[in-house]
């Protein structure tokens, strides 16, 4: 009995796992249509756990019921308070990364700084991008602190208006990528969160210009 009355939450888990990260890697991007029977087939389970999965993606703000349930297009304001939370979340994941990162993700971050340097492909630029930062907020070793990033992850390459990063943009992004891989190797969290908080911020700042977004 026991058993069989875990089986449901599981499955919405997974369901809701497989659903928040296409979401948040915009696989389904802003005003995708989630249809219920499409996704039990896709992922072989009832409608059940995907209604759960999707009434969970509901309280997080990440889908809307219009007519169905549709990937949440956010407002300009919500997205300068999503890049507000994420400078912060970054500088705060960096700091506590410096004390509790591993040689073995300090060497990842390397290569992963080595090919962004050196592919002319922006989406994949983006997707190593992502990675590279991913990383050390797992480093932090903080659950809530990942749940938090996670929730303001943005995809600024899915914009309607181009997010244009110059070659002087581009170049500072990496230097800045190897101060930060340096403070985090020498277990300075101050100056890893202010490294990072840099970073982060000047990227919000070219998002919001961008998109002409009221920065308040």
């Amino acid at each position: 009995m026991a058993h069989e009355r875990s089986t449901p939450p599981i499955a919405a888990d997974a369901v809701h796992e497989h659903l928040r990260n296409a979401i948040l890697s915009a696989e389904y991007r802003p005003n995708h249509r989630l249809v219920e029977q499409e996704l039990s087939t896709q992922l072989n389970v009832s409608r059940t756990p995907v209604r759960e999965a999707l009434l969970r993606l509901k309280q997080e703000g990440l889908v809307v019921q219009h007519k169905g349930w549709v990937v949440r297009d956010h407002a300009p304001h919500e997205i300068v308070e999503l890049l507000e939370a994420r400078v912060e979340l970054e500088a705060s994941a960096a700091r506590l990364a410096a004390g509790r990162i591993t040689p073995e993700t300090l060497e990842e971050l390397l290569d992963l700084m080595d090919r962004m340097e050196h592919t002319a492909a922006r989406a994949e630029v983006n997707q190593l991008n992502d990675e590279f930062h991913a990383l050390i907020t797992q480093s932090a070793k903080n659950h809530v602190l990942a749940d938090a990033a996670r929730s303001t992850m943005i995809n600024y390459w899915n914009f309607n208006a181009p997010i244009v990063f110059t070659e002087a943009d581009i170049s500072l992004v990496n230097e800045e990528h190897r101060a930060l891989h340096a403070a985090l190797a020498a277990g300075d969290g101050e100056a890893a969160a202010a490294i990072a908080r840099t970073h982060v911020g000047r990227t919000a700042d070219i998002i919001t210009r961008a998109l002409r977004l009221d920065p308040r």
